[in-house]
């Protein structure tokens, strides 16, 4: 009897032993083919301020002497290369990119990582039957380092497009005597506040009247907008009626001060925040209120008009010891704090050429595996037969054996390339995988299917 439960329970011992084996999935070998869309894994990287980006890629490089050190390093710097590529885009026109970016990219890639504030790696394996080493990667990009080699290096970026003017208004001459500072201390510290921020974030914010300056090379302009009052510049920004643009006496011509103003604006700002103060009630020794409401105008474009507005409402708690300079800090610093939450993004946005779904070329690799040499050849020149605005051929690299990958740019979506590939495969009568397409990805992948005996 003992040995039968003997028997039994080393039975029983090795089924439970065998069912767990059985449960365990074998981890992928390195032969397996594995793609850059295997590869995930999760971003902790925060877009803390509206000067940075945090921009995902996904890249690889060829595996050389077995030397995955080398490989890892050299994914990490093309995948930086990528994410600063993409800053690029964000802030340029469509057409100054496409136009420019073979330069651009020479001259960014002389140092990828001054542009870059920290990077990490969210998921690493090699990939491709383990002939090339793969990254899934994030990277926090400094918006004003690659704003201002746009501007001053590269000169595909105005001034103008960079520059906004910030304007302190009151139109109920608030007379603030009884709080114990003047209108030109509120009005001092708000422009010093917003200059000094933006001025930070990559842009130019300017007082109007050093805006004005800044653009009187032209004598006739000159002798028109020297004495220009904040009132008429105001006016201007507005676009009042005509018969309301006599705000002194020496301007005579209502249509022309229009014409002429607004031709001068567009060559010095893109931007004119206004800043109108309502009220300020209260006095340093008890509670003080702070009411105001800003404005930003797009006065570059022909669509114009307001794109942003808050109203804001702050107060401070006074008392016999408040120094008046504390208290007007400490209500600017709060209403400035307002502001950064919605508007001061918004001004940043609208500040950058951003284009939702825009058509800047993009690079893209069209990695075919198990292609003949024929087959290749035949896509290749269909792809240059089919380059125009949104399409270029740029190059091939079919030194990895089985692997060929094809680099081109393209502009729009990434499935309408895929498409545009399968297409010509099947009008060749060529069998291949449809490639896995996702946002992360600009490497399109498509494996050849054999062909049936």
């Amino acid at each position: 009897m003992r040995k039968t439960n003997l028997f039994i329970s080393i039975v029983f011992g090795l089924v439970l032993l065998l069912s767990g084996c059985a449960d365990k999935k074998p981890d992928p070998k390195p032969e397996n083919f594995l793609t850059l869309a295997d590869l995930t894994g999760r971003v902790t990287l925060k877009e803390d301020s509206p000067g940075v980006r945090v921009i995902r890629i996904k890249a690889k490089a060829f595996i050389k002497r077995n030397d995955i050190r080398a490989a890892k390093a050299k994914a990490m710097e093309v995948a930086g290369a990528q994410a600063v590529d993409a800053m690029v885009r964000e802030l340029l026109s469509d057409e100054d990119y496409n136009n420019n970016f073979a330069d651009i990219e020479q001259y960014l890639s002389k140092n990828i990582q001054e542009y870059i504030v920290s990077s990490e790696i969210n998921d690493e394996k090699k990939i491709y039957g383990g002939k090339y080493y793969g990254l899934d990667t994030a990277h926090k990009v400094n918006r004003q380092k690659v704003l201002v080699a746009l501007q001053k290096d590269l000169k595909l970026i105005n001034n103008s497009a960079s520059t906004l003017v910030p304007v302190i208004t009151s139109k109920k001459n608030i007379d603030l005597s009884a709080s114990g500072f003047t209108f030109n201390d509120l009005e001092d510290a708000l422009m010093n506040q917003i200059q000094t921020d933006l001025n930070q974030r990559g842009l130019r914010a300017m007082d109007f009247r050093n805006a004005v300056t800044s653009v009187q090379t032209d004598e006739k302009v000159k002798k028109q907008f020297a004495k220009i009052s904040k009132d008429q510049f105001m006016a201007i920004v507005s676009g009042s009626p005509a018969d309301r643009a006599l705000l002194d006496p020496q301007i005579q011509n209502a249509e022309k001060f229009y014409t002429t103003g607004l031709s001068l604006l567009k060559q010095m700002a893109k931007v004119v925040v206004e800043v109108n103060i309502f009220a300020v009630s209260g006095n340093i020794k008890g509670d003080l209120a702070l009411s105001l409401n800003v404005t930003a105008k797009n006065v570059s474009t022909g669509r114009g008009g307001a794109f942003a507005n808050t109203v804001i409402n702050v107060a401070r708690r006074g008392g016999p010891n408040v120094i008046p300079s504390a208290m007007i800090t400490g209500l600017v610093k709060d209403a400035y704090e307002e502001m950064q939450q919605e508007f001061v993004p918004q001004v940043i946005k609208e500040m950058s050429t951003i284009s939702i779904g825009g058509k800047r070329l993009v690079a893209y690799e069209l990695v075919l595996k198990d292609f003949g040499g024929g087959e290749v050849r035949k896509l290749r020149t269909k792809l240059k037969q089919g380059q125009n605005d949104e399409f270029r051929y740029i190059s091939y690299d079919n030194s990895v054996p089985t692997i060929v990958t094809i680099i081109v740019r393209h502009a729009g979506n990434v499935e309408d390339l895929a498409d545009k590939v399968m297409i010509i495969f099947d009008s060749a009568g060529i069998k291949a995988k449809e490639p896995i397409v996702a946002p992360d990805l600009t490497d399109l992948v498509f494996v050849r299917i054999p062909d049936e005996d």
